[in-house]
């Protein structure tokens, strides 16, 4: 059972925090789907950081992160004290703990400000030993855990104590977080390195999207005990420029990964529960043109819907918009074609 997006002080009964299910509603039948390698909110998260890909597009879908510019992430960047915070803020809708008590490193006109504040009422964090937060410095993986642990506490979830035997570098962690970091490890939140934790190293903002999409994501493990379990049948998943954040694709097989174009049998769902039964997987062989009023494919003449997307899959998202008269052809496409009518063409340059 997962266990459904908790804010801050609810109480955690096995089960209890799941939303009750109801008639799902038929998103799309036949027609194309895709399933992203690439971010489809960054041009930057991909090649090289695929590892992170559903987690920052989950995050970023949720208005959790933002680039540092526009279409940029930065994924390799560290990752301040304050902007974990303000993430945390986000994640766990602090906003009802904002109070005129923060540290007096924090500007009262810093963006971070208000999340820091709740965060420091909800002791979630504490300053140094001269009370302040240094909110600007870049955030080691031990105190991101820490912080991290302390927030999932407040929204009443218990954590059994965890251990710390698997990492070779465990005598390095500050006798502080040892607790929190062996009760995150245990509960498949944070994982290792080639075996070390890395506790003094700073986070980057890839890093840091994996470890808190999967607090986010985690299950009762039928004892009542949190766990994050990946599961290689769940995606981030496209219809044109409509982005479905974790589908469960019924029909994988143990193991199965999805990347690209695949048909479509049927998907369901609504709110955030959603469900694909995915056919074949599809190649962009077909030649497309569009000369502001007609559109062929493979030279016959199709039916086109008025709202139809052409969308660029060299990144997902980079090039999106309605169909453009090219004077030539979409070289590299598929079409997506439901109920006899082209609802989108997805294509590479």
């Amino acid at each position: 059972m997962r266990i459904k997006w908790l804010s801050l002080f609810s109480v955690f009964v096995a089960g209890s925090m799941l939303l009750h299910a109801s008639a799902a509603q038929v998103i799309q039948k036949d027609g194309l789907v895709f399933v992203p390698e690439h971010s489809v909110f960054f041009a930057d998260v991909g090649e090289g950081h695929r590892w992170a890909v559903q987690s920052v597009d989950y995050l970023a879908n949720h208005n959790i992160v933002s680039g540092t510019e526009r279409l940029v992430y930065s994924p390799a960047e560290t990752l301040t004290r304050a902007d974990f915070v303000t993430m945390l803020a986000r994640a766990y809708q602090m906003s009802d703990y904002v109070s005129a008590d923060n540290f007096p490193d924090v500007p009262d006109n810093a963006y971070y400000s208000e999340a820091v504040s709740a965060a420091k009422n909800l002791g979630i964090i504490s300053g140094d030993s001269d009370g302040n937060f240094r909110p600007t410095d870049p955030l080691t993986r031990q105190d991101a855990m820490v912080m991290l642990r302390r927030t999932l506490g407040r929204t009443g979830l218990f954590f059994p104590e965890g251990s710390l035997a698997a990492f070779s570098d465990a005598e390095s962690i500050a006798p502080y977080a040892r607790t929190d970091i062996a009760a995150l490890a245990a509960a498949g939140v944070i994982s290792g390195t080639n075996g070390k934790l890395n506790p003094t190293s700073s986070v980057t903002r890839a890093e840091m999207a994996v470890m808190l999409y999967r607090a986010l994501l985690l299950e009762d493990d039928g004892s009542g005990n949190p766990v994050y379990v990946n599961r290689s049948n769940v995606v981030n998943l496209c219809i044109g420029n409509a982005f479905y954040p974790n589908v469960t694709i019924e029909n994988a097989t143990e193991g199965q990964t999805f990347a690209g174009l695949y048909v479509c049998e049927e998907m369901t769902g609504e709110g955030e529960d959603f469900t694909a039964t995915l056919g074949d997987a599809r190649t962009l062989d077909q030649q497309v043109v569009w000369d502001g009023s007609v559109l062929t494919v493979d030279g016959q003449t199709v039916t086109v819907a008025e709202d139809c997307d052409a969308i660029c899959i060299d990144p997902y998202g980079s090039i999106s918009g309605g169909l453009v008269s090219t004077g030539g052809e979409y070289q590299s496409a598929a079409v997506s074609v439901t109920n006899g009518v082209v609802t989108a063409v997805y294509y590479t340059k």
